[in-house]
């Protein structure tokens, strides 16, 4: 029995294409309901992989990823109330339970335990596909990275559809009436169209030929015509860098192709700048001033300060960030997140948080690093540039807060394979 008969036969493909799809399908909010679902759709995996399914040595990524998440639990683990008391920032709660004529008690380092318990849950289906997608064959990892494609294509349409309705938006959030897919935030649904322009180059064949070139652009223009149904400015700068890396990535030009190219993308994105159609697009560019999420970033910085370095717990930003809000700036709506998820770690983290925040862009930089001595081809490059779009839109939103991103996340780290080589003939004809 070859390889690939045996891998087809033992039940992990299946299991990781299920999670894949109910993570990409039910990740786009990070609401209770979803995130147990995309919990229970891990346990087939979970399952397989602790049997020893294809048990393999973990990648550095995969070890580095569960020794953080083991470490993070740690806030949960309950210490004696001289310790918690002492911490900064704490002196609220010890009179909270003064007033009720409460004692302090052992309690965890967690300001709210129930809730980063639920936070470090959430996080556990990413971290088992993370682990089960690296095992894949080459030709399981092809089908399932196709798979996100024709997903990403069929939300590129639904977003177009939302947005000139005005409505079909699958979750009633403030950006009902947006182009939003098949997620509860515009932004979220650009980064994930923008991940998906980067995966074309892998999944189509024959690149250097013209009809495989043409697919390539045709798919990653109409996704990123999707980019901008959706205004995301965020988004629309991310999506013009993945569609410049993923036309590159197919076609291989030459330098003076190479430069050209850009010319014509410039020329191209002023066009599309002042085409009136696309006028409340671009317009958004120009009320960047008036965003708060510098506020946002300052508030949450001075509240780190205040707990650091021990962090408020995570799970806890929304009222630790309450007590430390510009008074001049607040709405009728509260703040979900820091809009910035480097410093929200370093909130409800601390020290440790600040370690997690950098870990990821150094991970990054590091596959980098081997990317270029192993000389890596084009595409794979734009597979590690999925990562990279994810890690720059976390320093203005929060996109790995949602499963979907996070799943996407955990594919850039755990696909490794040469994406040009030829499949072997048996393999093309299955």
């Amino acid at each position: 029995m070859t390889e690939t008969d045996s891998a087809s036969r033992d039940g992990f493909f299946p299991a990781t294409a299920l999670l894949l799809a109910v993570l990409v399908l039910a990740g786009g909010t990070a609401r209770a309901a979803n995130d147990l679902l995309g919990l229970l759709s891990a346990l087939p995996l979970l399952y397989l992989l602790l049997r020893g399914v294809r048990a393999q040595d973990l990648d550095w990524p995969a070890r580095l990823a569960l020794a953080l998440y083991g470490l993070a639990w740690l806030q949960l683990v309950p210490v004696p109330p001289a310790i918690w008391t002492a911490l900064p920032g704490r002196q609220l709660a010890v009179d909270i339970l003064a007033t009720m004529g409460m004692a302090p008690g052992w309690r965890p380092l967690a300001l709210d335990p129930g809730s980063a318990a639920i936070g470090l849950v959430s996080i556990a289906a990413p971290l088992v596909l993370l682990v089960g997608f690296a095992r894949l064959t080459r030709q399981e990892q092809s089908k399932l990275l196709l798979g996100i494609v024709i997903i990403a294509i069929a939300t590129a349409i639904l977003g177009v559809v939302q947005r000139v309705t005005g409505g079909l938006n699958i979750y009633d959030a403030d950006h009902a009436g947006y182009a939003t897919g098949l997620f509860a935030n515009r932004n979220h649904h650009a980064s994930f169209l923008a991940c998906a322009i980067l995966i074309v180059p892998a999944v189509v064949p024959s690149t250097r030929q013209k009809w495989g070139l043409w697919i390539v652009a045709g798919i990653a223009l109409g996704l990123f015509a999707g980019i901008l149904a959706t205004t995301s400015r965020a988004g629309i700068v991310l999506g013009a860098g993945a569609l410049g890396a993923s036309l590159v990535a197919a076609a291989q030009p030459r330098k003076a192709v190479l430069l050209a190219g850009g010319a014509v993308m410039i020329v191209a994105g002023a066009a599309l700048a002042l085409t009136p159609a696309l006028a409340p697009v671009f317009e958004r560019f120009a009320d960047a001033a008036q965003d708060q999420r510098a506020t946002m970033a300052r508030d949450t910085l001075v509240a780190a300060q205040a707990f650091w370095p021990w962090g408020s717990g995570w799970g806890s930003f929304v009222p630790v960030y309450m007590a430390f809000e510009d008074l001049d700036t607040m709405a009728g709506r509260y703040v979900v997140a820091a809009h910035n998820d480097y410093l929200q770690l370093i909130l409800e983290g601390g020290i440790f948080g600040l370690v997690v925040a950098i870990a990821g862009p150094l991970a990054s930089a590091l596959v980098a690093a081997r990317l270029w001595r192993d000389k890596a081809p084009g595409p794979l490059w734009c597979l590690w540039g999925v990562g990279l779009v994810l890690l720059l839109h976390s320093a203005v939103d929060f996109p790995l807060r949602t499963g979907a991103l996070a799943a996407l996340l955990a594919i850039a780290f755990a696909a490794k394979e040469n994406w040009q080589a030829p499949l072997p003939a048996r393999a093309r004809a299955d």
